[in-house]
């Protein structure tokens, strides 16, 4: 009957994608039961207890599993499906490594870079994209620049992120499902296909994460969720001729981005060393004012189910003037980062900006606040 080999395929993708909950939860729970890679909470850690930081491989091997078996069901798929999860744990192994060996920074960099470039290898850049006023135009050569700085660019946004508890995982989740939802309407299915299962790996790993924080992703996690939830939006623009927007990722994970990029012109502004270690993002300086984990989790939620719902309408915005809308989140989001700053400075939150004379010590960066949330 026509239809039925539709309806079969969908329940059999159906099924691939609930075995990516239950193997990312139950991987997960072994994980934290057996404590494997233990992280010690140190002075700027978000957590007093110590805890297993290796729920990245729960993650990457429910992806695996699923969006590999996918590629046997669907040939149409197969290629892509086995380069994504190729790249996926590669992506993987340089967080893994991390994670192990704490690696000098260019070493992790150099990681970053080496799957940025297999994935514009074996997949391809960015074709084309929207520009403001023009609409959607052919990127040629400068897509490669584009894809090499979004995709290193958000491995490292999201790894910034992931400092409370449930806020990476269920973040990247619900943004993935949204691409997810957009490639299937859009016509780019092997896309959708690997965001749901990207999903459904966070969000198997959800309950050891939050609210208690039994388990962390790791740099092995967040290194492979990051690349995943960057590489499929390049994916989803350019198997759907741009209409997935190539602004669609960048949109539904903005709290994420305006986050990074307002701490890190702040830090600049005051001299500091962007690159080092400190505790002054907007999510942690909430925590440091006392809000819990799971206080903080929600806004960042809830803020991301925004984004993302802004990310679908924008869909139907002529590509033009698609960038309207993350500009507009970015005017929505500052008023209140502002103000959260301007009292983290007033209560001695914020480092000082540091001293240009040569013999001068760098400003010590202020120690967090002691907070309640696990």
């Amino acid at each position: 009957m026509t239809g039925e080999p539709g309806l079969t395929a969908g329940l059999a993708f159906a099924a691939l994608g609930l075995l990516a909950v239950g193997l990312s939860y139950f991987l997960s729970r072994a994980l934290a039961r057996l404590q494997f890679l233990p992280d010690r909470p140190t002075a700027r850690s978000n957590h007093r207890a110590t805890t297993p930081r290796s729920g990245g491989i729960a993650i990457i091997a429910a992806f695996g599993v699923s969006t590999g078996l996918a590629a046997f069901l669907d040939p149409a798929v197969g290629a892509f499906a086995l380069s994504i999860v190729a790249l996926g744990f590669l992506a993987f192994a340089v967080g893994f490594a991390d994670d192990l060996l704490t690696l000098p920074p260019l070493w992790k960099f150099a990681g970053q870079v080496a799957a940025a470039g297999l994935f514009m290898l074996l997949l391809g850049p960015l074709q084309a994209g929207p520009a403001p006023f023009f609409g959607e135009i052919d990127l040629g050569s400068a897509g490669m620049i584009l894809t090499f700085a979004w995709i290193v660019g958000f491995m490292n946004a999201y790894n910034f992120m992931d400092g409370i508890n449930g806020v990476a995982a269920s973040c990247g989740a619900l943004a993935l499902a949204g691409l997810a939802a957009a490639c299937v309407f859009f016509g780019a299915p092997a896309a959708g296909l690997a965001a749901c299962f990207a999903a459904a790996a966070l969000a198997g790993f959800l309950p050891l994460n939050f609210p208690k924080g039994r388990l962390f992703m790791g740099d092995g996690g967040s290194q492979a969720a990051g690349f995943l939830i960057a590489a499929l939006a390049v994916v989803a623009a350019n198997n759907s001729e741009g209409a997935v927007s190539a602004l669609f990722l960048p949109t539904a994970m903005a709290p994420f981005l305006y986050d990074v990029a307002f701490t890190l012109v702040h830090r600049a502004r005051r001299r500091r060393n962007i690159l080092s270690a400190h505790s002054e993002h907007l999510y942690q300086l909430l925590v440091r004012f006392s809000a819990s984990h799971a206080q903080s989790t929600a806004l960042y939620l809830a803020l991301t189910a925004f984004s993302t719902g802004a990310a679908i309408l924008m869909l139907i915005v002529d590509p033009a003037w698609q960038w309207l809308v993350p500009a507009a989140l970015a005017l929505v989001f500052t008023p209140p980062a502002l103000k959260l700053y301007a009292r983290a400075r007033s209560v001695g939150l914020i480092a000082p900006a540091a001293r240009l004379d040569e013999d001068a010590a760098e400003a010590a960066e202020p120690a967090p606040f002691p907070h309640a949330a696990e």
